[in-house]
């Protein structure tokens, strides 16, 4: 069994699908390179249908001579799920593709088992006579004989179902039962080792099917002798393989336009087209033809019919308008000429004068004409016109003339733009707005900017903006704190409006103020003395002075003073042999800190005495004893040592007593009579301060 083109050119030439016609199919949506079986099936009269096929050629080769195997598990039974599910081996030995023999009456009487046969067994595959049938069928015709070999026989187990179940490529399950739902599960009996191949599974309940779907949404179109068919395609594509067209000249009796059935060719895995598209080729026109499409499934079932539909072959307007001139009329009229042949009148029925404002905009019918007109005039003249004229065929049909541009004169420039206004953020990004201009033949905007303010606008756009915002990028690491910006106005004579206000955009301030600079200090008995330098930025709104006590640095720093004007400070709230740190900065208008000042240390020392420390300084002489009673108040608890001098009189002082500050009396036992005895004392301070000297004189 060989082939030949005879056999094939009533298929349409078939052989042009070749892989494609796996995506064609139900059951191989989508292209891959796994080796599997992918499997589909449909309940009909009391009996489960399976359809399946393997993904690849070297598989289908393979499972042909190890054939295939079918488990059945009954997995839900009356809406009641069964654990586990029930499982039943359909095929006790594997199913391979019935003998050479087997196909001889099957293949006589169809066309479809015949190529399957060739398919199976056939000693060459090769179509032959297709040298001339179109660079398509070239190609396939030198692809490999096993890929053509594979596709064929999918196609054909599509279209014949009793061809599919001889060559292994379909089961009839008899035995199913109402109410019950099965999974059944096509396995490939190809040893692993020679090849992995995937099973397949489908789910199908026992419940009786409804009827296939007529196909939806056909539509005829017509033209010269041919008549275009389109209808959906998309919403079925997982039901119908193929399509059979059948036409009528009553409307009651129709026939098959051909016995081979029509293919979606131009489904790939980069493209999908959601319409079937076929050409009608009609003997003469004005002929009324009516046409219906019935779907086929991988099953070989054939849907129910589509809706109706009629069309007649119509004759084609030959001849074209063309405009020949056009005369301006003042600034909003123009009178347009055109030919058209004469004889060509009869198949007319008018123009349609048709005017744009722009040539890839859409063209609206302005005015209608009758089929001897060959001039018009046109008023309400835009500063750009297209306009085209079109012929209106009796049977609808429309040739349309090359459009023709007219052009009015237009010297006045438009309105300088208004409203301008703009911001600039952190990263120096400006977006400026401002009204738009209403001008009819605007053709856009071109924006300008300064650094200062009496400084001349440059250009910044290089060709007119069409849209009424702006973004533009300033550096705001600058010298200059604002930016000056001004927009014009273009139409589309180039004609220039007068430039906008000026507005005056003021930078974010991201630079911070100059460090202050400490000019001088000094330390004397009101505290600490401070004197600076103010910062030289311009945009100083304070100076801060800050101190930290180094003994406690981890109390970080404190502020002491803030001013605006102000260049010294005096620290009077210190404590005696303490080092302090101080550093002074500066902030601007925007709350920007400066770097601090080079910072001062001092350590502070109280060189003058508090005379409030001691009070009540006295001397008793107790004769009685020949002791002499010093007594004293101490004002203060921060002292911590009590020191008393003592000498006779004209003598020089000698520390006597080093007490401790909580004492205020002693007795001094170390006295002889007929003597003057001075006493000096003087309290130490925790922080090293010193009360001033009292001293007592006593004649004992």
């Amino acid at each position: 069994m060989k082939v030949t083109l005879n056999k094939l050119q009533r298929l349409q030439c078939l052989c042009l699908l070749v892989t494609s016609l796996l995506s064609s199919t139900v059951f191989t949506q989508g292209v891959t390179l796994n080796h599997s079986v992918q499997a589909i099936a449909r309940v009909q009269n009391n009996k489960a249908l399976l359809r399946w096929a393997t993904t690849t050629p070297s598989s289908w080769i393979k499972a042909n001579t190890y054939g295939y195997q079918i488990e059945r598990f009954t997995i839900s039974r009356n809406g009641a799920l069964l654990s586990p599910p029930e499982k039943k081996v359909l095929t006790q030995e594997p199913l391979v593709p019935k003998p050479l023999e087997s196909w001889q009456d099957l293949a006589e009487n169809n066309d479809y088992a015949a190529i399957l046969a060739q398919a199976l067994y056939g000693e060459s595959f090769e179509v032959d006579g297709m040298e001339d049938e179109g660079a398509l069928a070239q190609i396939v015709n030198k692809s490999k004989e096993v890929e053509q070999r594979f596709s064929f026989a999918l196609f054909a187990a599509d279209m014949n179902f009793e061809a599919a179940k001889m060559a292994a490529l379909a089961y009839e399950d008899t035995s199913i039962v109402p109410g019950e739902e099965y999974l059944y599960k096509v396995k490939a009996a190809v040893p692993q080792e020679l090849q992995n191949i995937n099973p397949g599974s489908v789910v199908i309940k026992s419940i009786t099917p409804e009827p296939l779907p007529a196909p939806l949404d056909l539509i005829a179109v017509p033209d010269d002798k041919i008549i275009l068919l389109t209808w959906d395609y998309e919403m079925f594509k997982s039901l119908f393989t193929t399509y059979y067209i059948e036409r009528s000249e009553n409307g009651i009796d129709f026939k098959r336009l051909a016995d081979v059935p029509l293919v979606n060719l131009n489904k790939t895995p980069q493209s999908d087209r959601l319409r079937m598209q076929y050409i009608d080729t009609l003997s003469q026109n004005n002929k009324a033809y009516y046409y219906r499409v019935k779907g086929i499934s991988p099953f070989g079932e054939e849907s129910q019919p589509s809706q109706v539909v009629s069309a007649k072959g119509i004759k084609k307007l030959t001849a074209t308008p063309q405009i020949l001139k056009y005369e301006l009329e003042g600034s909003d009229s123009v009178v347009l000429e055109w030919e058209f042949p004469k004889e060509a009148e009869k198949e007319i029925v008018g123009f349609e004068l048709n005017w744009s404002k722009s040539k890839n905009a859409p063209f609206q019918v302005v005015k209608k004409l009758l089929p001897g007109d060959r001039k018009t005039r046109y008023l309400n003249l835009t500063s750009s016109n297209y306009f085209t004229v079109t012929a209106i065929g009796k049977n609808n049909q429309k040739k349309e003339s090359l459009s023709t541009f007219v052009q009015t004169i237009d010297e006045t420039p438009p309105k300088p733009p208004t409203g301008l206004a703009g911001v600039i953020d952190s990263l120096g990004v400006v977006i400026l707005k401002w009204q738009a201009n209403i001008e009819q033949d605007l053709l856009g905007y071109r924006v300008f900017r300064s650094n200062l303010e009496n400084e001349e606008v440059s250009q910044i756009t290089i060709s007119p903006i069409p849209q009424n915002t702006f973004r533009d990028t300033v550096q705001i690491k600058s010298l200059n704190s604002n930016i000056f910006y001004q927009v014009v106005a273009v139409d589309k004579r180039f004609n220039t409006s007068e430039y906008s206000e000026k507005i005056k955009l003021k930078k974010p301030d991201v630079v911070p103020p100059s460090s202050p600079v400490f000019k001088d200090y000094k330390l004397n008995g009101d505290g600490v003395f401070l004197e600076w330098i103010k910062s030289s930025s311009s945009d100083v709104l304070y100076h801060q002075l800050y101190r930290q006590n180094v003994q406690e640095s981890e109390k970080g720093w404190e502020l002491l003073f803030e001013t605006k004007n102000e260049t010294t400070f005096v620290d009077n709230n210190v404590e005696s042999n303490t080092k302090y740190r101080y550093a002074i900065f500066a902030q601007d208008t925007s709350k920007l800190m400066s770097e601090p000042s080079t910072p001062v240390t001092v350590v502070y020392k109280n060189t003058s005495p508090n005379v409030n420390i001691i009070k009540g300084f006295s001397a008793i002489a107790d004769r009685t004893n020949n002791a002499i009673d010093l007594n004293w108040r101490n004002t203060s608890r921060n002292i911590v040592e009590i020191l008393i001098y003592k000498s006779k009189k004209e003598e020089q002082p000698v520390l006597w007593k080093q007490i401790s500050g909580s004492i205020n009396k002693i007795q001094d036992k170390s006295v002889s009579p007929n003597n003057v005895y001075v006493y000096h004392i003087k309290a130490i301070t925790a922080n090293g301060d010193h009360s001033e000297i009292k001293t007592k004189e006593i004649e004992f």
